[in-house]
């Protein structure tokens, strides 16, 4: 076997050579029990010698469907990262159109493999697919059989409130639970935006900030104000982020701003990464600018008296 050497991007209908084990699902926010199954598909594949390789969408198919769902939790950009941290080989780009959405079972199925090398199929216990999710395990498992490819179910991971899933994560992120949301995402929920220019308000109170529009596809989590991680040339650095508005300034304009603690570069037009470690507080209006820098500082000293 070579070594892993990074994530690739191909699109759904694209020829691959290689060996593949593929994930199927949309996997929109990779929480533990999407993180369980690729593992799966990962084995699955260095067993057989073969790549792993996982397909999601790169839009958001409940905006396609006309289903209102707030949002995807990660985008194509941050969910590519997170295949990336899983060490995934392949990631099988779909965009999800009303050509797509009228796709039978049986013509998705045929699309995907005709001109692919898939040996193995990983997929949750309730994975449905094709228009309107009329295909389902027991289709695939007879479609599997009668092509010569192997299919595991995997069940799919439960707590004791019943299964973890995306909807769960959504209405937790919403709330601002982050600790139990991150918990089923196995990792921090994150962000990556570009830094554009702000109205420098906090570098005139002293604590100067990054400025992040707040990407339009994604969920709007809780507004507030976060002890955050900010990735800046390989390193976590320490932060308080504001998610939301800023009604000292009379400004409501939704966008994310970082102070990142002891930083002192440009990062201007810069792409960053913003971790998200916990809720520290709502966001308020204050009577004047001192009285906003005096708050600001006790969230300096909350996040630096995290241990995370």
């Amino acid at each position: 076997m070579s070594r892993w050497k990074g994530i690739k991007t191909i699109e759904y209908t694209q020829d691959c050579e290689e060996a593949l084990v593929v994930a199927l699902g949309f996997f929109d926010c990779l929480h533990i029990g999407h993180a369980k199954l690729i593992d799966r598909a990962r084995l699955h594949a260095f067993k057989n010698k073969a790549k792993c390789g996982v397909l999601t969408f790169d839009n958001n198919p409940f905006e396609i469907l006309g289903i209102e769902n707030g949002g995807q939790i990660l985008n194509f950009e941050e969910r590519l990262t997170k295949l990336n941290d899983l060490r995934v080989d392949y990631c099988i780009k779909a965009h999800f159109d009303k050509d797509f959405s009228r796709l039978r079972p049986l013509e998705f199925l045929q699309v995907l493999f005709c001109n692919k090398k898939i040996k193995s199929v990983v997929v949750g216990s309730d994975y449905t697919f094709g228009a309107k999710g009329e295909g389902n395990v027991e289709m695939l498992y007879k479609w599997c059989n009668e092509n010569g490819i192997n299919l595991v179910i995997e069940p799919f991971a439960q707590d004791e409130e019943g299964k973890i899933s995306s909807t769960r994560v959504r209405k937790l992120l919403v709330e601002g639970n982050l600790e139990k949301a991150n918990a089923y995402l196995g990792q921090p929920y994150f962000v990556i935006g570009q830094v554009m220019r702000g109205h420098q308000r906090g570098r005139n109170i002293g604590f100067a900030t990054v400025n992040v529009e707040y990407p339009k596809d994604k969920l709007r989590i809780r507004s507030g104000v976060y002890y955050t991680r900010v990735l800046v040339d390989g390193v976590w650095l320490k932060a308080v982020t504001n998610v939301g508005n800023h009604p000292t300034f009379d400004d409501n304009s939704f966008n994310i701003e970082s102070h990142i603690l002891y930083y002192k570069g440009d990062l201007y037009g810069k792409k960053i990464t913003i971790r998200f470690l916990g809720y520290i507080r709502d966001i308020q209006k204050f009577s004047s600018k001192e009285e906003l820098a005096e708050r600001i500082s006790k969230d300096v000293k909350f996040a630096l008296e995290s241990k995370q």
